[in-house]
């Protein structure tokens, strides 16, 4: 990992692509949906992975995950943080997050029900970025910069919801996709895709467009709690 990434970059790296405790997606199929670092490395934080090359980035040095579940289904995650000049979370922490888990998953997949806020169509053509493996902007077509600016991303900076399909991608054979809503209450889907060829290490190309009718259908459908079709 370079040591030019960004915090976002690096904690989608280690949440991706490197072995490490207390991964959102083993959370949410725990009994118990949350956590401490210290806990799950057994009181030797330093042994992770994360520990060491994320937490510093952001001058923490204790961690508090949990996952949001609902009825089996994860709706999301939270990552709560401490300085080195205070204490640990405590398992009373760690309790209040997992009395947490379904209700907040409750209130993220009653979000979806939102109708969106603007009308208005967006760009007309797909938005095209291409990332170095680091997961740093290389370039983009103007149609990504405005689909990054309905999803609240600046400058350089990438939402987070691109940078975690990019990781997803990164030395896999198949193609990573996403959904995501904007801060319009659109639904966009993000595809990732390794290149290769050429003279230079093979970056990684990700589009960004409205998502597809049949792909929002689903995610009403888990909303509303209704079966999938197959």
């Amino acid at each position: 990992m370079s040591a030019g990434l960004t915090p976002a970059a690096a904690a989608v790296h280690n949440e991706y692509l490197v072995d490490d405790v207390l991964k959102f997606a083993a959370l949410a199929r725990s009994e118990v949906p949350a956590g401490t670092l210290g806990a799950a490395t057994g009181g030797d934080p330093e042994s992770g992975h994360r520990y060491r090359a994320v937490l510093p980035m952001i001058d923490a040095r204790h961690e508090l995950r949990a996952s949001f579940v609902l009825d089996g289904r994860y709706w999301g995650a939270v990552a709560l943080f401490r300085g080195g000049g205070r204490s640990d979370f405590t398992p009373a922490d760690v309790d209040v997050l997992r009395r947490l888990s379904a209700p907040v998953g409750a209130a993220l997949r009653r979000a979806v029900h939102r109708a969106p806020a603007d009308a208005a169509s967006g760009p007309a053509e797909a938005g095209v970025l291409l990332l170095d493996l680091d997961l740093r902007l290389l370039s983009e077509n103007p149609a990504a910069k405005l689909w990054r600016d309905e999803l609240a991303s600046s400058g350089a900076e990438l939402p987070l919801a691109v940078l975690e399909v990019a990781a997803r991608v990164r030395g896999a054979a198949l193609p990573a996709y996403g959904r995501i809503r904007s801060r319009l209450g659109r639904w966009l889907s993000i595809h990732a895709s390794p290149l290769s060829g050429g003279p230079y290490p093979a970056p990684l190309a990700v589009t960004m467009q409205p998502a597809p009718a049949a792909d929002v259908a689903e995610v009403l459908l888990l909303a509303y709690g209704l079966p999938r079709t197959t």
